[in-house]
């Protein structure tokens, strides 16, 4: 017992650490998993935020670029036609100015200047550039002049500080006066400059300074709805007080000039192609772009939203809260792909679980089984030893008893002695057949047996006949069509015997009156199988156990209490002969009480 129970305990402690680290490592990997899971998908937001600044920084820098490019023109042309400084000389050759000649640059609509200090009443002229249509110019000049004086109107109403206070960045430079002179005259003044051409040339070797200021964005929406976005910047040049007493084209400069330069920046390009150009260069396969105009999207499980306000990124200047908020973009990113694939990790981890589980399952199942069969085996061989140890003592006592009254002289008479003698053949007779089933079972499992077609009907009759007590316990019902078998005199002999002696052990004559009760051995044919049956008037076995039977040591009950010999090696070498020879063994219940112990046999070929 103290074997069986380290047998439990091993089992046990097997299932454990076999059990224990795959549910351990089991959770890890599911924890390890819904954790990168839930991380990708908080990492979404962060990458459509991530998105929206690459998008505000690409806008910045083209932006930037324009405005540097924009911000490198001279300051002198703003006008209709200028002096370039390459053409200074004995005469006065003015030129067209660009912003008359050149394309507008991609983003740019126009050009325009006004006299900062005249206020309200500001003159300021519009520049197109060179256009492929002009009625086209002109109908936009016409909205570009309202505009103008629109902005000329809010600057003055502004007031002094703030009209300054918003431009930043300042560049000095020097000019000649004389290039100043000319280029900052009115056309009008034109017969001036020409008359006067050789008092201007005194003024070649003298310099006024130029203050420029960098490119201011604004952005608002006039009454209509329509979006205007511009820049503007402040040109100061410096006064020359020695001009005052010179002709009035010249006097222009005595107190110096300040002007407002700037240009219209195209919405459409602005809110529209510029950000679908870069969207298209710097949004990744899992990024949408929707331009501005868009229905507002919804941020769902589904799809994560970023919203974009250039205006307000950019920080351009607005005359209301709601301009801020104008040509909204917006970036999304799906999840259903990767909520998808995560689906599929979950079932896919889901399924390795289920497998894993089931092979533990199967594995600890069919471990328990080779146990527990261990177990049982372990068992009945304490019982098998248990019996031979019964079952020696038993004759090997008697036997020395016998033997020992025969030396004391305790039978004197010769039927005493008669008596002892048979008894003590009788005892060594039955320690001789519990050693030879022993050695039988041992021969059986390491010899091949070879088996021959025989007549068993004639075999069972001369067995019948040579046993002693079959006259009285033991009748016989033999099919005269039964054909031959394969067989030895070995395996049928065994079978016999180790059925007729079950059935004399566990159900001797005696019993109730009116029915026979002797132990019945007949042979027959069921669909073309020879068989061989012994029947007995016993207490049947159960269901359960009629498998278990014939399994080596098993016998019902437990060694301290049963009180019916043997070591379950009976039946046992009846299957075990029984499949020597080809066959095989089966227990059926008999009607009216008992078992049927059916031994079905190869048929010999003709």
């Amino acid at each position: 017992m103290a074997q069986l129970a380290r047998k439990r305990t091993a089992l046990g402690l097997y299932s454990l650490l076999l059990v224990l680290p795959t549910l351990v490592l089991g959770g890890l990997h599911w924890r390890q998993l819904r954790s990168e899971q839930s991380a990708e998908l908080n990492a979404i937001p962060v990458q459509a935020e991530e998105a929206g600044r690459r998008l505000v920084r690409g806008i910045r820098q083209r932006l930037d670029y324009l405005l540097d490019a924009e911000n490198a023109r001279p300051f002198h042309v703003y006008q209709e036609h200028i002096y370039p400084k390459g053409l200074m000389g004995p005469n006065l050759n003015f030129v067209p100015s660009e912003l008359k000649t050149d394309k507008p640059p991609d983003g740019v609509l126009g050009w325009f200047e006004w006299d900062f200090p005249d206020g309200v009443d500001a003159n300021y002229e519009l520049f197109g550039g060179a256009r492929e249509g002009l009625e086209d110019w002109e109908s936009e000049e016409m909205e570009f002049a309202d505009t103008v004086e629109e902005l000329i109107e809010h600057d003055w109403l502004d007031g002094f500080p703030k009209r300054i206070t918003r431009y930043f960045n300042l560049e000095l430079s020097e000019v000649a006066l004389s290039f100043a002179v000319v280029n900052l005259t009115e056309e009008t003044d034109f017969e001036c400059l020409l008359n006067e051409e050789p008092v201007l040339r005194k003024f070649d070797d003298l310099f006024v300074e130029i203050f420029k200021y960098d490119f201011h964005v604004r952005f608002y929406l006039e009454d209509d709805g329509s979006p205007r976005l511009i820049a503007t910047r402040l040109i100061m040049v410096e006064g020359e007080p020695t001009l005052r007493h010179m002709p009035n084209c010249y006097a222009n400069l005595a107190n110096g000039a300040t002007f407002i330069q700037g240009f219209f920046i195209d919405p459409n390009w602005f809110f529209g192609e510029l950000p679908m150009e870069l969207a298209a260069q710097l949004f990744r396969g899992n990024e949408t772009f929707h331009p501005a105009g868009s229905d507002r999207l919804a941020q769902t499980t589904e799809q994560v939203v970023e919203r974009i306000f250039p205006v307000d990124a950019l920080e351009f200047e607005t005359y209301e809260p709601r301009d801020a908020n104008y040509g909204a973009l917006q970036i999304s990113i799906s999840t259903a792909e990767i909520r998808e694939r995560h689906r599929r990790q979950t079932r896919g981890f889901l399924a390795v679980a289920l497998m894993l589980l089931l092979s533990l399952a199967t594995g600890m199942g069919l471990l328990l089984r080779s146990v527990r069969r261990d177990l049982d085996q372990a068992r009945r061989t304490e019982n098998f030893v248990a019996a031979v140890t019964h079952e020696l003592r038993t004759p090997v006592s008697a036997i020395r008893l016998y033997g020992e009254m025969l030396r004391d002289g305790w039978a004197a008479s010769e039927e005493k002695q008669s008596e002892y003698y048979v008894r003590i053949v009788g005892e060594a007779h039955r320690l001789e057949t519990m050693v030879e089933r022993v050695l039988e079972k041992s021969q059986i499992s390491s010899v091949e047996v070879q088996p021959q077609p025989g007549d068993a009907n004639t075999f069972i009759r001369e067995f019948l006949d040579r046993d002693q007590k079959a006259a009285f316990d033991v009748r016989s019902e033999l099919d005269v069509d039964l054909p031959p078998v394969m067989m030895t005199p070995e395996a049928l002999r065994s079978i016999l015997t180790n059925l007729i002696e079950n059935a004399r052990k566990y159900a001797p004559p005696g019993g109730d009156v009116g029915r026979d009760e002797r132990i019945l051995v007949r042979t027959g044919v069921e669909a073309g199988r020879p068989r061989l049956e012994v029947l007995d008037r016993g207490p049947g076995i159960p269901d359960d156990e009629k498998r278990s039977v014939f399994e080596a040591f098993y016998r019902r009950g437990d060694e301290a209490t049963r009180r019916s010999r043997g070591t379950g090696l009976g039946l046992h070498l009846v299957m075990v002969q029984a499949q020597s020879i080809g066959g095989d063994v089966e227990i059926l219940d008999r009607p009216h009480g008992g078992s049927i112990f059916r031994v079905y046999l190869r048929r010999a070929q003709a």
